[in-house]
């Protein structure tokens, strides 16, 4: 479990809460089927969302340059600003996050969120000590349209990593050995055994399981279900 805290100074208009699993878009597929995908659902759980408490919006005139004068915030310019140019408007977060010397924030854009709208800008921030708003940068998609981010909207996700866990770290490349096709063998049976269920409209949950079509153990998840909170211990 890793320590993390976070204080939202007075006024901050920025939310936090753990990322959810539901995705508008996922549940519009037929019966939601993909909700059965174990890898997707996982990645939708990882880490925490930001989310704005008031409705923002903002057109870029489509220069893409320094000035701050290429982006207009046409409602919510008190807790934003545009100085940083390049179709940008940065958040006034109000949240400082304090994490172990050994940990910082990556921010990504919310994950499988999909809009032609905006995109939030991915940064990496050592956390163990920076004492200043949490920054956040929004980079329009489209030009000469209001682009309207709604009050609720996850505009960032935010995970804890480990760069001293990762630093000097190599991915190896070896030839492919599959001695007698054994390999081969194996995972086209396992391909056919999932086609013939899935033409039964049935699941197999046999990756999510850890099991193979003969529900014999591959191997275990790290986590299965992926448990994150926020605990408000702010004085009311």
């Amino acid at each position: 479990m890793l320590n993390i805290s976070v204080e939202k100074i007075n006024g901050s208009i920025v939310g936090i809460t753990p990322a959810s699993i539901k995705r508008d878009w996922m549940d519009a597929t037929s019966d939601r089927h993909a909700y059965r995908c174990f890898p997707v659902t996982q990645a939708n759980m990882i880490g925490w969302n930001l989310f704005l408490e008031k409705d923002l919006k903002f057109i870029w005139n489509g220069i893409n340059d320094t000035s701050s004068n290429n982006v207009t915030v046409t409602e919510g310019s008190e807790f934003c600003h545009t100085g940083r140019g390049q179709s940008t408007v940065s958040l006034n977060t109000g949240l400082i996050f304090r994490t172990d010397v050994n940990v910082s924030m990556l921010t990504i854009n919310p994950v499988n969120y999909f809009n032609d709208d905006f995109e939030t800008m991915s940064s990496l921030i050592s956390t163990s000590f920076y004492d200043k708003d949490y920054p956040l940068a929004i980079k329009a998609k489209r030009s000469n349209e209001e682009v309207v981010i709604k009050s609720g909207t996850p505009i960032a996700t935010i995970i804890p990593i480990s760069l001293t866990s990762l630093d000097n770290t190599s991915i190896e490349m070896y030839d492919y050995v599959d001695l007698g096709n054994v390999r081969r063998e194996k995972n086209a049976s396992y391909g056919e055994a999932s086609q013939q269920m899935n033409m039964k409209g049935e699941w197999t949950d046999w990756y999510r399981n850890a099991v193979d079509e003969n529900n014999q153990p591959l191997g275990t998840h790290e986590v299965k279900a992926l448990k994150l909170s926020v605990k408000d211990n702010r004085s009311k």
